[in-house]
């Protein structure tokens, strides 16, 4: 049986497959897709004359983080095996590269995967809605995009502090492409995006309400 990279080091997961894939290669495809999703959404809203290039990019925002929250997290909460594949799937690779940042997600700790599962489950499909409601400038966009901002700023955040609560030292390789590029630095992404979206909404409904006295 191949040994794990995964903190603590003693950790048990029989079964377990090193990754085929390269990290290299794993993150050029997650990274150069996720931006390829944003420029083709910022091409195909060019259609919708009416829209500002900010709505645009939110447009963007939404469907990538839609395709991230219900394709790849939904992976990660349907497939408890996934480090045991065999197969070089890119989304089990996905999380066999991850979880060298956190091993919760290997041990199927009860808060990564009930986390997980709202954010797919819930989140993702109401992102997918959120991206018709900007096409279409639905009143209740706004709405909408605040109640998943919102969700995913709580849902980092408590993230972060079960974490550091428990330990990040025991679940967390210490390598700074791990602990700052993986677990620091990709999950910060969720909140400085919800935060600059609930400031962008807040605005708009704000000035909606003080127009009409």
């Amino acid at each position: 049986m191949a040994k794990h990279p995964y903190f603590p080091l003693d950790l048990e997961l029989p079964g377990f497959v090193p990754n085929i894939i390269p990290y290299e290669t794993i993150l050029t495809v997650f990274f150069g897709s996720s931006a390829l999703v944003v420029i083709f959404m910022f091409l195909l809203t060019g259609r919708f004359k009416y829209l500002s290039s900010v709505e645009r990019l939110w447009a963007g925002w939404w469907m990538v983080t839609g395709i991230i929250h219900f394709v790849i997290e939904g992976t990660v909460v349907a497939n408890a095996n996934f480090y045991k594949d065999t197969t070089g799937n890119i989304l089990n690779e996905i999380w066999k590269e991850y979880a060298k940042a956190d091993s919760r997600y290997a041990t199927r700790d009860a808060f990564i995967v009930q986390m997980e599962g709202v954010t797919a489950f819930i989140w993702g499909p109401i992102c997918f809605a959120i991206v018709y409601g900007i096409l279409h400038r639905k009143a209740w966009r706004f709405t909408a995009m605040l109640l998943v901002s919102l969700g995913q700023l709580y849902g980092d955040v408590l993230y972060y502090l079960t974490c550091f609560h428990i330990g990040v030292e025991k679940h967390t390789r210490p390598e700074p492409l791990y602990f700052w590029g993986y677990f620091v630095g990709a999950n910060a992404i969720w909140i400085v995006v919800p935060v600059t979206c609930i400031i962008y909404c807040a605005r708009h409904v704000n000035s909606a309400v003080a127009a009409t006295g």
